[in-house]
């Protein structure tokens, strides 16, 4: 199989669009790749990696042409550039995402492309970690790895169809959901870890022992329990308010299940403890 697209253009060339890139090039997918941004040092540095082509950063000076847009900024832009962008692609561009929150930007940008000739379907990859910018990016971060694709009634098949071939020539496993199932799911096993981990770091970097700095005193655990508190800070805060609703109910399920473990130590219930730490035991050692 040879070129699925001529011209991509990668809107955000960090971790995750920076790999897109990478690894489309390295499957042969793609003819050009074009990349836009705001950090002319960061596209600059994608330029001299070879993740980009050439770069643009003003959004009237998309190139002509592109036929596959990929959206990898923070969700709080995903809307606004997609209403920038609409008017300078052609007819039958695909255009993509790859966002942690689905439901309610999905249907903004079905509203904004209508039932013109440009096409979107949603899409989020399960891959990546704490480090971002065009550095961060690999060309084999997705193999083996979930993408979740999130058509909805409005989507265009042919461009379903394009896409999942598109993702599974970058190696990964694709499956579709529902765009606000999604948005519970990776409420409870994405988001609010990373809000739990924001929380317990700056709880640490305020509590005071005696004159002690207790950085000194952070070992493995807490380090590994804390390793996604070191991710994007902008990006995060657009997860939390465009899935506020979800987050904020596994947050309040969360915070009763601290009062229940707050009230048996207070009350040395040691028995309640062992069962309810045997019962997180098992189930994260079921985790594959």
């Amino acid at each position: 199989m040879g070129v699925m697209f001529r011209k991509m253009v990668v809107a955000g060339v960090g971790l995750i669009g920076g790999s897109m890139a990478l690894a489309a090039r390295k499957e042969g997918l793609v003819g050009e790749v074009h990349g836009y941004g705001r950090g002319k040092k960061n596209l600059r540095l994608a330029q001299r990696l070879g993740i980009i082509d050439d770069f643009f950063t003003d959004e009237t000076r998309l190139p002509a042409g592109v036929d596959l847009l990929i959206l990898a900024t923070p969700v709080g832009s995903i809307v606004p550039l997609s209403r920038a962008f609409l008017p300078r692609l052609k007819p039958g561009s695909l255009v993509s995402d790859v966002g942690s929150v689905k439901g309610e930007m999905v249907r903004h940008v079905e509203r904004i492309l209508g039932k013109g000739e440009v096409y979107f379907v949603g899409a989020h990859p399960i891959a990546g970690g704490e480090q971002w910018g065009a550095k961060a990016a690999a060309p084999d971060l997705f193999q083996g790895h979930r993408c979740i694709l999130t058509p909805t009634p409005e989507t265009d098949p042919g461009a379903c169809k394009k896409l999942v071939s598109f993702w599974r020539r970058l190696g990964a496993r694709v499956e579709m959901m529902n765009p606000h199932v999604h948005d519970r799911v990776l409420a409870l096993v994405s988001h609010l870890p990373h809000v739990l981990a924001f929380a317990l770091v700056n709880s640490l970097g305020e509590a005071r022992v005696d004159s002690l700095d207790l950085k000194g005193y952070c070992a493995g655990g807490f380090k590994d329990f804390t390793r996604i508190a070191s991710s994007r800070p902008e990006l995060w805060r657009d997860i939390c308010l465009a899935n506020r609703q979800a987050i904020a109910k596994g947050l309040g399920d969360y915070i009763k299940r601290l009062e229940r473990l707050r009230g048996w130590i207070d009350d040395g219930k040691g028995g309640s403890l062992e069962k309810e730490f045997q019962r997180a035991n098992d189930f994260r050692n079921a985790l594959s």
